[in-house]
C-alpha cells in the first residue's frame, strides 16, 4: 500500500474507533451497530467492515488502543526512585485527574463499567484479555511499592502485597467510576488520597 493510502487508512481507522467509543459509551456496545458508525462518519457500512471484519474487533482494537494510552500516562507518572506506596499512592490520584479530564478516558471508563455486559458468551474472549493484560501497571506497581516497604520495616510482616494492590485498585476503581457516573458527589481527589492514607494506617508498622 503507497505510504499515503496508508496514511489515509489509518486516519480513517482512528476516526472509526474514537466514533465506535463516543456510540458505545452512550449507546451501549449491544445496542450500536456499524450502520450508527458509519453514519455518524459519513461512509458506507462497508467502509467500517474494510477496517474491521466483526464488532468485537472493533471493541478489541478499542480496548487496546486505550489500554496503550493509560500505559503511557502510568509510564509518565511512574516515581523514578524506589517505589513507595506513598509515592505510588500520590501516581494513581494524578491519573485520576488525567483520566476525568479527558473526555476519551471518561468515556472509556464508562464503556467498561456501564454499557457492556460482560456475562454475555460473546464478552468472554475480550473480558479474559482485558483482565489478563498486565500493560496498565497499577496492579504491579501497588504490589512492588509495599514489598519494598516491607522490606524496609515500614509495613507489618503479616501484611500480602499483592491483597493490597487488590484493595486499593478496587477503591481507586469505584471512587474514579461513581465520580464519572456523576453517582455520588465528592472531592474525587481529596477523598482518594485519604482512603489510600487509611490503607496506609492499616498496614504500617506503628
Amino acid at each position: 500500500m503507497p505510504r499515503k493510502a496508508k496514511e489515509e487508512a489509518e486516519k480513517t481507522r482512528a476516526r472509526i474507533l474514537a466514533s465506535a467509543l463516543d456510540l458505545f459509551a452512550k449507546k451501549g456496545y449491544e445496542h450500536t451497530t456499524f450502520t450508527d458508525i458509519a453514519a455518524r462518519l459519513k461512509m458506507t457500512k462497508g467502509a467500517v467492515y474494510w477496517h474491521f471484519d466483526t464488532k468485537e474487533a472493533l471493541l478489541l482494537a478499542l480496548v487496546d488502543e486505550m489500554l496503550e494510552k493509560f500505559t503511557r500516562q502510568i509510564g509518565e507518572l511512574m516515581p523514578k526512585d524506589e517505589l513507595t506506596f506513598t509515592a505510588v499512592s500520590d501516581m494513581m490520584v494524578e491519573n485520576a485527574r488525567q483520566i476525568v479530564g479527558d473526555p476519551k478516558g471518561t468515556a472509556f471508563f464508562l464503556l467498561i463499567h456501564e454499557q457492556i455486559r460482560w456475562s454475555s458468551d460473546s464478552m468472554a474472549n475480550i473480558r479474559e484479555q482485558l483482565l489478563r493484560d498486565v500493560r496498565f501497571g497499577p496492579w504491579q506497581a501497588f504490589t512492588k511499592a509495599v514489598a519494598n516497604d516491607k522490606a524496609a520495616g515500614r509495613v507489618k510482616d503479616e501484611v500480602v502485597p499483592e491483597r493490597v494492590a487488590h484493595t486499593c485498585l478496587a477503591i481507586w476503581d469505584g471512587l474514579v467510576h461513581v465520580h464519572i457516573a456523576k453517582f455520588m458527589k465528592c472531592g474525587l481527589f481529596e477523598t482518594l488520597a485519604l482512603a489510600f492514607q487509611g490503607v496506609w494506617q492499616a498496614i504500617r508498622k506503628v
